[in-house]
């Protein structure tokens, strides 16, 4: 008997185990990918379990997290401070977001989100028209961008010195901006959480880079493969004839490159200019980063990315123009 006794303590500890472990990824993990705003609203005197079945036939929270929730309400007693009101709120937020939005019905904060690789002139855009709801707001997309070059306000936000433009460092991520945001305290907000996330460790060549490497790279293995023939080419003193820089000048990603344009003479012509451009192109998330920071070596020094973005990489010139003739013409 105490050897069964013995096993079945076992499974049920590993029980418990497997339980925390999925409790806790529960709280952390995003409800989708997906960040529409779906509006709900929770009437006066609601209960916590109508509230969290609501929440599932919203698609806010999945089903089978459910009792996670009741749990986590309980852990923080935040039972009752699921305050009555209409919410504006993105399916995207994990759970402790969407508990914590719930609790501020009537000066909810406003989430907006911002996806990595885009310009500072995109964030602008993306954040006024989110704040520009609220009528107690204070951000001016305008003075936004005037404040990216401002160097006496760049110096208080403990960057490196030579850094003069803000391109680069306004972090993409997930923001909860309080309907009274100015614009300055937004964007102190998005370059505290680039320290925040990507620490001290880098120079601004690094972040220049990575903003190419942004651009140029798909994903997690590409990046990193992309990041060593760059930096294989500017050590060596190649250009670097990245796509991505000739894109930055005429503000359009999806603008198609023309023998003109691989001729202009601007700083971030990439084409005709060796080393890199003055500035960041772009605002990379940490995985373009930290590609930079850890490159995976390699004998190429080309690639391209066919018509569905699959890579193809060469080591000779004449490799990479078969390359471009099999796959891209």
């Amino acid at each position: 008997m105490k050897k069964v006794f013995n096993i079945l303590l076992t499974i049920a500890i590993l029980i418990g185990i497997v339980i925390y472990f999925d409790y806790t990824g529960a709280l952390d993990v995003q409800n989708t990918q997906d960040s529409e705003k779906v509006t709900f609203q929770i009437s006066e005197g609601e209960s916590v379990n109508i509230i969290l079945n609501n929440l599932v036939e919203k698609g806010l929270l999945r089903k089978r997290f459910i009792n996670y929730a009741k749990v986590y309400l309980k852990a923080t007693k935040t039972e009752g401070k699921l305050q009555a009101g209409t919410y504006n709120i993105p399916k995207d937020l994990n759970m402790k977001e969407l508990i914590a939005t719930l609790q501020n019905g009537k000066e909810q904060d406003i989430w907006v989100t911002i996806p990595e690789g885009l310009r500072k002139d995109e964030i602008a855009e993306i954040i006024a028209k989110e704040l520009d709801r609220a009528e107690s707001t204070h951000f001016s997309k305008e003075d936004f961008l005037k404040a990216t070059t401002d160097s006496t306000f760049i110096e208080t936000l403990g960057l490196p010195a030579e850094v003069k433009d803000l391109e680069g460092f306004l972090y993409p991520d997930k923001y909860a901006f309080a309907p009274d945001s100015t614009t300055n305290s937004v964007i102190k907000v998005l370059v505290e959480n680039f320290k925040k996330r990507v620490g001290t460790e880098y120079t601004y060549e690094d972040i220049i880079m990575a903003s190419i490497v942004e651009r140029e790279g798909y994903n997690a293995t590409d990046r990193p493969i992309i990041a060593g023939i760059l930096l294989k080419r500017l050590k060596e003193g190649w250009l670097l004839q990245a796509d991505a820089t000739l894109l930055y000048p005429v503000k359009d990603w999806k603008h198609v490159i023309t023998v003109q344009d691989k001729a202009d003479d601007n700083p971030y012509n990439s084409y005709k200019k060796t080393g890199l451009p003055p500035t960041p192109i772009c605002n990379p998330g940490i995985q373009a980063i930290n590609a930079t920071r850890n490159p995976e070596e390699s004998l190429y020094y080309f690639y391209i990315h066919d018509k569905d973005g699959n890579p193809h990489y060469s080591k000779t010139l004449e490799e990479h123009n078969a390359n471009v003739n099999k796959y891209l013409r």
